[in-house]
């Protein structure tokens, strides 16, 4: 993956805005429409000091008081500072602002939401994890320390104890020792900042995060959870790891055998649409009854150290994806560990593995993902997907340990994982 280098402007804000950033929260816009840079605050050809591209960001230094009409809208002229450290002055009719901080969405491209990440970011300002990554789940929260030149160049501390061994290299001088195992790197679009007024002090998070989070929690994403245009992980599959039996990392190396007149037996269909697993009832705020997961789809997700929690209350903190093996996870207050939906219980509602889901619920009828190469599922199911159905009975589990239901539209006739079913609205 191409390395992106932002040197230049990290020396620049230093030499003009860092110390600014230290008091208050600076004010960065982002261009909505293409425009010249203005040495003035006038339109004028003869004085443009460079030209800007929708999505670019820039640091708001001053503005005019007084409101003019530019492209039919009456707005300000703003005085701003580039990401390359280059002063100017641009219409407010052609710029965006965030009462918060901007998403990655507002960017057409990786180099611009760097640009905006530096621009905008102070040391301790929260941020949180938009995507999973390596042993950070979605909707994990962080704390912005330090960019780098270089591959995995943000260095953030997060809520969990990662066990993490970080370089000492990209941390400041002052960082203190016992945040190291709560610091990850990661690349610019793991992260959005979370567009907090005040910063945090790492001095007082070095005091409270090792009490809180005293042990490591285990978990590792190999899931991708979006595919974003400009940002592929590197060194990441889309498709199931090699079993060994029959096929490979692509649907193309299969070298089983088809046979039956209805479609295809053993191993993957791979013009079979799956369907996706729904957290079901489980929220956040949710009481649950945590279970001991199960191997599945090449591995359990499991550390010894979760057996003293299994059987036990918990409540849900977040939702933060998948695991490696593609199962959604939840987090708990009382422990650091992630736990997955399909082994646990809702207080309440349901029983164990049912996702909340009880008779005479009202559910999206889902197509069944392939659980070990097993979607446990017949053609003439598809006619169900997408419809509106009340669950008539529940049934148990599954040779893929999937929990099933009976459902009124089929008489019946099928069973149902509720792992891909969702509530109705």
């Amino acid at each position: 993956m191409r390395k992106i280098r932002f040197t230049a402007i990290a020396m620049a804000l230093l030499a003009g805005a860092a110390g600014a950033w230290a008091q208050a929260k600076p004010t960065v816009a982002v261009l909505s429409m293409d425009s010249p840079l203005y040495t003035s605050a006038v339109i004028s050809e003869s004085k443009t000091g460079g030209q800007l591209v929708a999505g670019d960001a820039v640091l708001v230094v001053g503005s005019q008081d007084r409101k003019i009409v530019l492209d039919g809208v009456p707005t300000l002229w703003y005085q701003v500072k580039t990401s390359e450290g280059i002063t100017g002055w641009l219409p407010g009719s052609r710029m965006a602002f965030s009462p918060s901080a901007f998403k990655r969405s507002a960017f057409p491209t990786q180099y611009q939401y760097a640009a905006y990440f530096l621009l905008a970011a102070r040391p301790g300002d929260k941020v949180v994890a938009a995507r999973s990554y390596e042993k950070i789940a979605k909707g994990d929260v962080g704390y912005y320390v330090s960019y780098h030149d270089g591959g995995l160049p943000v260095a953030v501390v997060w809520e969990r104890n990662l066990a993490a061994t970080p370089s000492e290299e990209f941390l400041p001088a002052d960082f203190p020792p016992a945040l190291k195992p709560f610091v990850y790197y990661v690349e610019w679009p793991i992260v959005e900042l979370a567009g907090e007024k005040d910063p945090a002090s790492l001095a007082a998070l070095a005091k409270t995060l090792p009490a809180a989070f005293p042990s490591e929690d285990g978990f590792y994403a190999g899931a991708i959870d979006e595919d974003f245009p400009w940002y592929t992980p590197p060194e990441v599959s889309y498709s199931y790891a090699d079993s060994g039996e029959g096929y490979g990392d692509d649907y193309d190396d299969y070298e089983g055998d088809y046979s039956g007149e209805d479609g295809y037996e053993g191993g993957i269909d791979e013009d079979y649409v799956e369907g996706v697993e729904s957290y079901g009832f489980v929220k956040v705020g949710s009481t649950v009854i945590l279970g001991k997961h199960d191997d599945v789809n090449g591995g359990a997700n499991w550390a010894d150290e979760m057996d003293s929690y299994v059987g036990k209350e918990a409540v849900v903190t977040s939702l933060p994806g998948a695991d490696a093996q593609g199962f959604l996870m939840v987090r708990v207050k009382g422990n650091g560990y992630a736990w997955r939906v399909r082994n646990l219980a809702l207080k309440g509602r349901g029983e164990a593995g049912s996702y909340g889901f009880e008779v005479g619920d009202r559910v999206i009828i889902g197509a069944h993902r392939y659980i070990d190469q097993d979607n446990n599922w017949a053609d003439t199911m598809r006619e169900y997907v997408g419809q509106a159905a009340t669950i008539t009975s529940l049934e148990g589990t599954d040779g893929s340990n999937c929990y099933l239901v009976h459902v009124d539209i089929d008489d019946g006739d099928w069973y149902w994982r509720v792992e891909t079913l969702s509530p109705a609205e």
